[in-house]
C-alpha cells in the first residue's frame, strides 16, 4: 500500500499510488482473454452479419463479407504490433488510454479520457446487446430440440420469457437480470479464477465453432435444407429467401473492393473484430514477457477473428445456400414478422433444417452459441473496471471507483458500477420509457441502433492507436526508447490511420454528412432529429457531451482540491 494511504490527512496532495493488481494472466489466458472479447455472438451468428450492413454481398472466391474480413485482418496486424510496442514500455492497464494521456501534447489528457470513456459506452452498449442475444440463442436452442423430437415444449421455445414471440417487458427484463447475475458471479471472482473461468469458456466457445464447422462441412446438404425449411418455417420457401434478398439489395454479384459501399461491410467486421487487442488494457496483471504475451495473445485472436469471419462463415453459407442466407439475414435485421422462427439465420438451426435427424449434433454446437455472447460480457466488464482504475489514479474520476479489493484483487466498484449501468440499458430495452422520437419505433432502445451506436463510439478506439505510433517518437523519446520496432512505429501508424480513415469516412462520417443535407431539405421524408435518433448519433452525441462536462468538472474539483497534475502525464502509471 502506498505512502497516502497510511497518511489520510495528506490525500489532498497529489500522492502516486500503487494499482493494487496483481500479474497473474498468463499468455493463454490472454490469448482467451480476447477471444471471449470478440466472438460474442460469432459461434452461430456470422451468416446474419453478412446483412447487417444492408449492401450487396456477391462471391468472388470469399464472399464480399469474407474478403473484408481478411482485409481488415490483414490491417489488424499492424494494430497488433503497435500494441506490442508500446505495452512494452507502459506495461500498465488501461491501454490506449494511456498511451495517448502521455504521448500527445498538451490535450493527451483530454483525448485520452474522451477516448476511453467512448470506448467504455462502446463496451456497455455492446454487453446490453449480447445479454438478449444469451437469451435468444437459448431460445432457438430449443427450437432445435423441437425441430429434432416434435416436443412441443420446445416447439413453443419462442414464448420462454417473451411477450407474444419477442423477448421484451418483464419477462424478458427479469431473464436478463439473470444473465447479469451470473455476468457479475463471474466479474467477481479473483483475478486467477476469473481467467480460469472465462478462458474455460471462451475454449467451449471456440469448440464449437470448429464443431459446427468440421461436421458442417461435412454433413450440411443445401438440397435438404431448401426441401425441409417449408416444413418447419411455416412455408417459408428458399425463392422467397432470394427475393427477399434482391428486394433489400443485399443480394449482389461479385465483390468490388473499391466500391464505396466496401468500407459498410468492413465497419461491420470490425465490430465483430473490436475485442481482439483487449489483452493489452489488462498489461498490468500479464505476466512474463510483456510484448511476447500481448503480441501472440492479440495475434493468435486475430488469427481466430479472421478465420471465422471468412473460412468458417462462407464455406458453410454456400453448402447452405448464400442468397438464402442473405434474404434470411435481411428480414431478421429489418424487424420484418416474415423472419423464419421469429430468428436470425444461425448455422446451428439452419443445420438442423438441413439435417434434423442429427438435431443433438447441432445443439451442442448451438449450446456453445449461448457460450459466446456471455463470455463475452464478463471480459468487457473486467476490461472496463481497469480502464477505470487507470483513470482514478490519474485523478480523472473520483478514486473511488480504482480501489481495488484485496480479496478479489480487482476494482470491485467500477465493476459493479460497469454492470449497473448495462442494468439501465437493459431496463430501457424492454420498457417503453423513451419517448418514441427518441427511441423509434416505440420507445425501446433497439439492437441495431446499438450495434451502430457502438461502431460510431469505437471511431476514437480505433483511430488513436495509430495518431500514438507516429506521434510517440517525436513527442516522448523518452518512454519509447525501448520499443520493439520503434523506428517502424510510425510506419505502422500511417498504414492502421489510413485504413480506419478509410473506413469511417464512407461508412460513418460521408453517409452522416449526406442524410443530414437531405434531412434538412424542405418536404424530406425523414427529418435530421428522426434521422439522428434512428441511427443512434442522438446517443453518441450525448455521451460525447457527458464525457467532457465529467472532465471539466473533475479538472475544477481537483484544482479546488490543490492538486497540481501538470507532471503526472509525465510519467509512466504506477503498477
Amino acid at each position: 500500500m502506498g505512502a497516502g494511504a497510511e497518511r489520510p490527512p495528506a490525500r489532498g496532495l497529489f500522492v502516486r499510488q500503487s494499482s493494487g493488481l496483481v500479474r497473474e494472466v498468463s499468455v493463454t489466458n490472454a490469448l482467451f482473454f480476447n477471444a471471449a472479447a470478440f466472438m460474442g455472438t460469432g459461434v452461430g451468428w456470422y451468416p446474419a452479419f453478412y446483412s447487417l450492413a444492408f449492401v450487396p454481398i456477391g462471391v468472388a472466391g470469399f464472399t464480399t463479407y469474407g474478403w473484408a474480413a481478411i482485409i481488415v485482418g490483414a490491417a489488424g496486424v499492424f494494430l497488433a504490433l503497435i500494441f506490442a510496442s508500446l505495452t512494452t514500455v507502459m506495461p500498465r492497464s488501461g491501454g490506449d488510454y494511456v498511451f495517448t494521456s502521455r504521448f500527445i501534447p498538451r490535450i493527451g489528457p483530454f483525448l485520452g479520457w474522451l477516448e476511453s470513456f467512448t470506448l467504455v459506452f462502446a463496451s456497455l452498449a455492446i454487453v446490453a446487446f449480447e445479454v438478449p442475444v444469451v437469451l435468444r440463442t437459448l431460445q432457438i436452442s430449443g427450437r432445435i430440440v423441437g425441430i429434432g423430437t416434435g416436443i412441443d415444449f420446445f416447439e413453443r421455445a419462442n414464448g420462454w420469457y417473451a411477450e407474444d414471440g419477442v423477448i421484451t417487458g418483464w419477462p424478458g427484463f427479469l431473464a436478463s437480470l439473470v444473465v447479469l447475475a451470473l455476468i457479475f458471479w463471474v466479474c467477481v471472482q479473483p483475478t486467477r479464477r476469473f481467467h480460469r473461468i472465462v478462458t474455460a469458456l471462451a475454449a467451449i466457445a471456440v469448440g464449437s465453432a470448429v464443431l459446427i464447422f468440421v461436421s458442417g462441412s461435412l454433413l450440411i446438404d443445401g438440397r435438404a435444407f431448401a426441401r425441409n425449411l417449408p416444413r418447419f418455417a411455416d412455408g417459408v420457401t428458399v425463392e422467397q429467401l432470394r427475393r427477399a434478398a434482391i428486394d433489400n439489395g443485399v443480394l449482389g454479384r461479385g465483390v468490388q473492393i473499391f466500391n464505396s459501399l466496401f468500407p459498410f461491410v468492413m465497419a461491420v467486421v470490425l465490430l465483430n473484430y473490436i475485442g481482439y487487442q483487449y489483452s493489452a488494457y489488462i498489461a498490468g496483471e500479464v505476466r512474463g514477457n510483456i510484448t511476447r504475451g500481448i503480441l501472440i495473445a492479440v495475434l493468435g485472436a486475430l488469427v481466430i477473428a479472421v478465420l471465422t469471419n471468412s473460412v468458417f462463415v462462407d464455406v458453410l453459407s454456400r453448402k447452405l445456400g448464400l442468397d438464402a442466407q442473405l434474404g434470411w439475414g435481411v428480414l431478421f435485421w429489418s424487424g420484418d414478422p416474415g423472419t423464419p422462427f421469429g430468428h436470425p439465420n444461425t448455422l446451428p438451426l439452419t443445420a438442423t433444417i438441413s439435417r434434423p435427424s442429427l438435431w443433438p449434433l447441432w445443439l451442442v454446437a448451438s449450446l456453445g452459441g449461448v457460450v459466446s455472447p456471455f463470455v463475452l460480457c464478463p471480459a468487457y466488464v473486467n476490461f472496463i473496471s481497469r480502464i477505470a482504475l487507470a483513470w482514478s489514479l490519474d485523478r480523472q474520476v473520483p478514486e473511488w471507483f480504482g480501489e481495488v479489493n484485496e480479496r478479489l484483487r480487482a476494482p470491485i466498484n467500477a465493476i459493479v458500477t460497469a454492470l449497473a449501468i448495462v442494468g439501465v440499458l437493459t431496463l430501457l430495452q424492454n420498457f417503453p420509457l423513451l419517448p418514441d422520437s427518441l427511441a423509434p419505433p416505440e420507445g425501446k432502445l433497439n439492437l441495431v441502433a446499438t450495434l451502430w451506436f457502438s461502431i460510431l463510439m469505437a471511431l476514437l478506439t480505433w483511430v488513436m492507436p495509430a495518431v500514438n505510433a507516429i506521434v510517440a517518437p517525436l513527442s516522448r523519446p523518452d518512454l519509447v526508447r525501448g520499443a520493439p520496432w520503434r523506428s517502424w512505429l510510425p510506419v505502422f501508424g500511417a498504414i492502421w490511420l489510413a485504413f480506419t480513415a478509410i473506413t469511417y469516412w464512407f461508412a460513418g462520417i460521408d453517409p452522416i454528412l449526406d442524410a443530414i443535407r437531405v434531412a434538412v431539405q424542405p418536404g424530406a421524408e425523414e427529418t435530421l432529429l428522426g434521422y439522428l435518433n434512428r441511427t443512434g448519433i442522438t446517443f453518441t452525441l450525448g455521451i460525447v457531451v457527458l464525457a467532457i462536462v465529467i472532465y471539466v468538472v473533475q479538472a475544477a474539483r481537483n484544482r479546488a482540491r490543490g492538486i497540481d497534475l501538470s507532471l503526472m502525464y509525465r510519467e509512466i502509471p504506477p503498477e
